[in-house]
């Protein structure tokens, strides 16, 4: 994914702007950043000690639309990418329901990122139930020297979205994907996510 920047220089400070927000040179080196992912609530189905597996679909999932989630991982400066740091997501099935107590942990898994900050998980586009839109949970997590992150991914074009509280504002957009088709076998969504400093 190509993300613009451009670098200005100000005195002894320098100016990093990207889409995900603005990142400040100090002059000792540090980068101060707002370009942080915005927090969403954990929910009431969190399941702690997921299976660590890319692939979260089952058989009974076919009707729903698959979906290929990949992105990376940064650290607060906005640049760095975060390696080792553990993704877990979870998300409704295709009922709607979630897999609170079986041993299968049906559409939940977790994920190190790689050395670049990237990550990738195979499942499907989850569908809406109750008031919700569709969406997808994210807990992030072991990126030493950063704040654990809990945030969702929703969904471009749900006509739930208008009228849903969590991602209403400017900087909750950057959540809300469109699904695209590539080169790959699945559909797609890219979500690049930025942590606060501890």
């Amino acid at each position: 994914m190509n993300r613009r920047k451009f670098i200005r220089l100000a005195g002894l400070s320098a100016f990093a702007v990207s889409s995900a927000g603005t990142a400040v040179l100090q002059a000792d080196g540090s980068y101060i950043g707002d370009c942080a992912t915005t927090a969403d609530i954990l929910g009431p189905f969190f399941r702690a000690d997921a299976p660590f597996r890319q692939d979260l679909t089952y058989p009974d999932n076919a009707i729903e639309t698959p979906l290929l989630i990949r992105g990376r991982l940064f650290g607060a400066d906005c640049q760095q990418p975060i390696a080792n740091a553990i993704v877990d997501i979870w998300h409704c099935d295709h009922r709607g329901d979630y897999d609170n107590d079986s041993e299968e942990y049906r559409c939940r898994g977790r994920v190190r990122t790689k050395a670049d900050g990237s990550y990738s998980f195979k499942t499907f586009v989850p569908p809406p139930y109750g008031q919700r839109p569709k969406h997808i949970h994210y807990l992030v997590s072991e990126a030493e020297g950063h704040q654990d992150l809990v945030t969702q991914l929703y969904f471009q074009g749900d006509d739930r979205l208008p009228d849903h509280y969590w991602g209403r504002y400017p900087r909750d957009e950057k959540r809300i994907l469109e699904v695209y088709t590539n080169d790959q076998e699945l559909p797609e969504v890219w979500l690049d996510l930025y942590l606060k400093s501890a």
